[in-house]
């Protein structure tokens, strides 16, 4: 029985130690995710908030976009938790225009930039341990707690409206930009998911996370974690163009497709454009031999020369024999260029001759063809 499991076990034994082995070398290690992250489970991630939110029915996304793109029209709130860098002016003048449409801006930072509604003061050093928390927005006179991490405290002014204080100030307010509100708390560490059902935490937060049935959508802010989307091609037309365009597209491949239209290149015999160039080029030598034009074809040869020359080395149609020479000069070997000389004196020779022969130009036109041919490989 042994003898003949023998090679069964051996293969069990292989497969089981390569696992071990494997296991090992290449353990799988949870990635490091930075913290505040709505996607991160970690103990310094948001995922938490994230998930039940979602679960309650809330039309909840992440955001990855920069601010100038959120989407126009109000009702709408983004959650920002502490940004990793400094907001600049630029960003608060975009979001100050999409809040102000009726959105809401929700920031949890505990030492966010000097904004004109927030103005900040310093307190010393952060509380160690859990404070009394008092609601203002509430009547009863319920207890709360919690941990305030951040050494600011907001000071009134006007416009401002105080929703959350410790002991030593003001650590959430809000204001109203236009027909929007602005509410800031100093207390990002709440939104975690380690701290956030420490003490009274969740109860003193969740009347910002809450949305009302008019509310579009609930973003959180991922662009300044560091996460960025670039918008699809498509995401630039609404959904009713697309599928219009779809729809039309389909039914122009069936109409094409039922009109028996040919896809694909279309050749031309060889046959035919060979003939047809050779017929051409003996009709128009014999004309021109018929009539005895042959100054005027050398023209034609004389004008096509100086239009390569202008095309490759820049020399002017009208230019001397002797400056067309000197631009020709870097170019061209000493036999190339002395070829082109003569070539051109020939021309300033028919020209001032009272006759011009068709042996003669034959005679011209055959140097001539070793500067085209120079000039084309230019």
């Amino acid at each position: 029985m042994l003898k003949r499991n023998k090679l069964q076990i051996a293969l069990a034994f292989s497969v089981v130690a390569f696992l071990l082995f494997g296991y090992v070398l290449v353990k799988p290690d949870r990635p490091d995710l930075p913290p505040y992250l709505s996607t991160s489970a970690d103990r310094d991630g948001t995922k938490a908030v994230f998930t039940l939110l979602k679960e309650q029915g809330v039309s909840v996304k992440a955001w990855k976009q920069p601010w100038r793109s959120l989407p126009s029209g109000g009702r709408q709130k983004l959650i920002v938790i502490q940004p990793y860098a400094p907001l600049a002016a630029k960003e608060w003048e975009e979001i100050r225009t999409w809040v102000s449409e009726g959105n809401e801006l929700v920031l949890f930072a505990d030492a966010p930039t000097d904004l004109e509604a927030f103005p900040l003061t310093r307190t010393g050093q952060a509380e160690s341990g859990p404070v009394a928390i008092t609601d203002l927005t509430k009547q009863s006179s319920a207890g709360h707690s919690g941990k305030v991490a951040s050494a600011y405290r907001l000071k009134e002014a006007p416009g401002l409206k105080p929703l959350l204080k410790d002991e030593r100030g003001i650590i959430a307010g809000r204001a109203a930009v236009g027909q929007g509100s602005v509410t800031l708390l100093l207390v990002p560490e709440w939104m975690r998911n380690d701290s956030i059902l420490e003490h009274s935490h969740f109860e003193l937060i969740r009347p910002y996370l809450q949305t009302s049935p008019e509310t579009g959508a609930l973003w959180f802010d991922e662009y300044h974690h560091g996460l960025y989307e670039k918008p699809g091609l498509f995401a630039v037309y609404p959904g009713w163009l697309l599928a219009v365009l779809l729809q039309l597209a389909l039914g122009a491949l069936m109409w094409l497709w039922m009109k028996g239209v040919r896809f694909g290149p279309a050749y031309t015999p060889r046959e035919w454009t060979v003939r047809r160039g050779d017929e051409t080029l003996l009709a128009a030598a014999g004309w021109y031999e018929r009539r005895g034009l042959a100054r005027e074809a050398l023209a034609h040869q004389a004008r096509y020369i100086r239009g390569l020359m202008r095309e490759r080395w820049g020399v002017r149609l009208d230019a001397t024999v002797t400056q067309a020479l000197a631009a020709a000069k870097p170019h061209l070997s000493k036999a190339e260029l002395e070829q082109l000389a003569a070539v051109m004196r020939s021309w300033e020779a028919a020209e001032e001759a009272a006759g011009y022969s068709p042996k003669q130009f034959e005679k011209d036109s055959r140097m001539a063809d070793g500067v085209i041919r120079r000039l084309e490989r230019e």
